[in-house]
C-alpha cells in the first residue's frame, strides 16, 4: 500500500540544470491526507539501510520500513524514474531524460540531471562507483553521485539493469547484449547466446541470472560465459532477486518464478494480473512492485499477500 500522497512540487526546469549540474533540495512538501485513488506504477525497488524504497511514474518515491507500507516522498508530473539503487550511505535513483534524484535518509532528496535525453533504467554500485545505465547504450559513472561521466560501451542498444558482484559490473539490455566492466568505466561486450530483450540481471549462491522477453532466463558462474535455461512462464520477465537460498524472478501479467540453484525454476501463484517489474529481498522478507502501485510480499518466494 502507499500512503499519504504529498502535493506536487511543479516542473522541474531541465534546460537550467542542464547549464551545471545544480542540486536542488526536493522538500517534504505538505500533505494532504491519503489519496486511495493515486496509484502510480512502480518500476523498480531495492532494500539496503533498514529501508525499502521503490519508485515509479511521476517521479513517485516511496519508503517503507517493513516492506509492507510504502510512504510516498515524491511526486511530479511528466516523468518517471525506473532505477534505484544505494551505495557508501547514499540512494541514489534516475529515469526519464537523465534525471537524478539522490538522498542519505530517503526522506530528502536532491535532484539533478545527466546531460542526456535517454531514460536511464539500470542503476548500481561497487568498487566506490556509481553506474547508471539506460538508453542508446549509454552509461554514467561517478565516485560521489554527483559528477557523472559518461562511459562508452561500443552498444547502442538500450541497457535495462546492471548489477556489481565481488570485482565486475554486469549489465544487460535489448537484444540479449551484455556488457561487463571492473571499474565502470571500461566496458567489454560479452556472449549472451540469444536475441531476446533481456530486463533484469540479479546474482546469488554463486550465480549470476538474467531475464527478459518471452521467458528467458540466463545463468552465468562469471558474467562472462552464459547458458540458458529452460522457463515454465512465457511471458516477459523484469527482474531477479536472491534472498533465503532463492532466486526470485517477476514478469508480466503476475507470473513469479522461484529457483533453489539458478537451473530450475518453478511458476508460482502470486494472486495478482497486474505486470510486476521490480523486487527485492531484505529483512526477510521478498517484496515485489509493479502495475498501478502494485505492491506484493512474501518470505519464501511461494506465497505472497
Amino acid at each position: 500500500m502507499i500512503a499519504d500522497r504529498l502535493t506536487p512540487r511543479g516542473f522541474f526546469d531541465r534546460a537550467s540544470a542542464l547549464l551545471a549540474i545544480v542540486l536542488l533540495l526536493v522538500t517534504s512538501g505538505c500533505g494532504d491526507g491519503g489519496d486511495d485513488d493515486y496509484n502510480p506504477d512502480l518500476f523498480a525497488v531495492e532494500f539496503a539501510a533498514d529501508a525499502f524504497v521503490t519508485v515509479g511514474e511521476d517521479y513517485a518515491i516511496a519508503n517503507s520500513a517493513e516492506g509492507e507500507d510504502f510512504y510516498l516522498q515524491s511526486v511530479d508530473c511528466c516523468g518517471a524514474l525506473e532505477a534505484i539503487g544505494f551505495g557508501d550511505d547514499l540512494w541514489f535513483t534516475a529515469g526519464h531524460d537523465g534525471v537524478v534524484f539522490t538522498s542519505t535518509d530517503t526522506a530528502n532528496w536532491f535532484v539533478q540531471f545527466l546531460d542526456t535525453d535517454e531514460t536511464m533504467r539500470g542503476a548500481a554500485f561497487g568498487a566506490g562507483t556509481y553506474v547508471l545505465v539506460g538508453g542508446d547504450g549509454e552509461v554514467f559513472s561517478s565516485t560521489n553521485a554527483g559528477a557523472w561521466a559518461f562511459e562508452d560501451t561500443d552498444t547502442r542498444e538500450t541497457l535495462h539493469d546492471v548489477v556489481f558482484v565481488v570485482d565486475r559490473f554486469v549489465a544487460v539490455g535489448a537484444a540479449g547484449t551484455i556488457v561487463t566492466s571492473p571499474d565502470g568505466s571500461e566496458w567489454t561486450a560479452e556472449t549472451s547466446g540469444v536475441t531476446e530483450d533481456l530486463y533484469g540481471v540479479g546474482w546469488g549462491g554463486g550465480s549470476f541470472v538474467a531475464v527478459g522477453e518471452n521467458g528467458t532466463i540466463l545463468t552465468s558462474d562469471d558474467g562472462v560465459s552464459w547458458t540458458s535455461i529452460d522457463s515454465p512462464a512465457l511471458k516477459d520477465l523484469h527482474e531477479v532477486t536472491h534472498g533465503a537460498g532463492s532466486f526470485v524472478v517477476v514478469g508480466d501479467d503476475g507470473t513469479i518464478l522461484t529457483s533453489p540453484d539458478a537451473v530450475t525454476f518453478t511458476e508460482q501463484r502470486s494472486g495478482s494480473s497486474k505486470d510486476l517489474f521490480g523486487v527485492t529481498f531484505g529483512e526477510g522478507l521478498f517484496v515485489a512492485v509493479g502495475r498501478d502501485a502494485e505492491i506484493l510480499d512474501s518470505t519464501d518466494g511461494v506465497d505472497w499477500f
